[in-house]
Formats: structure tokens, C-alpha cells, sequence
């Protein structure tokens, strides 16, 4: 790989594990939130604004855990953060890799990412509400796909030119 695409591939990696470290801070304030809630009903985050804009009222509904999928007494029935959690790491250390199957790998689980992201939404709306913090992971996530597209793209590029060269 030539140094010129080299850095820009750098910098696709650099955005996406940003992306994915505000992703982690997002996850971990939402499963400190929600588990402070659960031990103190009378806690209010700084994510609950208003009635409307409130993250709690969120977090605590049958969609909070296992994104509504997954039975009670299910082993897949955590809250919706830890699932946040994994994945920022996983993709935070797949995109550190510039092959394409890591690269197909990261895309692939970014639109299943952004699929998730508007199932959700979907919830918010149906619910009424908006979550400050939802809201910002479903951004984060929609971000990740973009970046990851564009490196999958510069190093497509890079291997093509690589081939015309021999």
C-alpha cells in the first residue's frame, strides 16, 4: 500500500474507532442510567429534559432490554446498552484491520447496526418520545457505515491500482 493510501485508509480507521469510542461513552452512560433507575425510582439523569425528551422512560420499557425481541426469562434479555457495548469494541477492533473481509465485516454489521437503529426510531415514535441518547448512537452508528464504506472503497482503489501496476 502506498504511503498516500495508507494515511487515508489511517484516517477512515481513526474516524471509526472515534466514532465507536463516543458509541462506548453513549452504551455506558445508558447502562449506568438505566441501572441507577432500577435501584432508585427517584433519580433523574441528565438525559431526562422534559416529559417528551426523557431517556429513562426509554431505557425502561419492554424495548430497553433485548430490544423487545427476546422473552423475560430469556438469556438475550439485556439491556440494549451491553448489546452497544459489544459492538463499539468489536467494531472499534475489526476496523483496525485494513483487509476486506474485515472491512465487508464492519459494513455488513454497521447495516445491521443502522437496521436496529431504525427499529427503534420507529419505537421512539410510536412511544412519543425522544431520547437525547438514542438518538446519538443511531447518528454514531449511521456514521460508522459511511466511514467504513469510503475505507472499503480506498482500499478497493489501492488493490486496483496495485493489480495495473503488475
Amino acid at each position: 500500500m502506498s504511503a498516500v493510501g495508507n494515511c487515508a485508509v489511517q484516517r477512515y480507521n481513526v474516524g471509526i474507532v472515534f466514532a465507536c469510542a463516543i458509541g462506548l461513552g453513549l452504551s455506558y452512560y445508558a447502562y449506568a442510567v438505566e441501572t441507577k433507575r432500577e435501584q432508585d425510582d427517584s433519580y433523574t439523569p441528565l438525559c431526562d429534559i422534559s416529559e417528551h425528551i426523557s431517556c429513562t422512560k426509554v431505557f425502561m420499557t419492554e424495548f430497553g432490554k433485548g430490544f423487545g425481541l427476546f422473552p423475560k426469562d430469556s438469556v438475550f434479555n439485556v439491556p440494549n446498552s451491553l448489546y452497544g457495548l459489544a459492538f463499539y469494541t468489536q467494531i472499534a477492533i475489526l476496523s483496525m484491520s485494513n483487509n476486506y473481509t474485515c472491512s465487508i465485516v464492519v459494513i455488513a454489521l454497521g447495516i445491521v447496526s443502522n437496521i436496529f437503529s431504525l427499529y427503534l426510531a420507529h419505537i421512539l415514535y410510536l412511544y412519543r418520545d425522544i431520547c437525547i441518547v438514542c438518538v446519538s448512537t443511531y447518528i454514531v452508528n449511521a456514521v460508522i457505515v459511511f466511514l467504513a464504506i469510503n475505507k472499503f472503497r480506498k482500499l478497493d482503489n489501492i488493490c486496483k491500482k496495485k493489480k495495473k501496476q503488475f
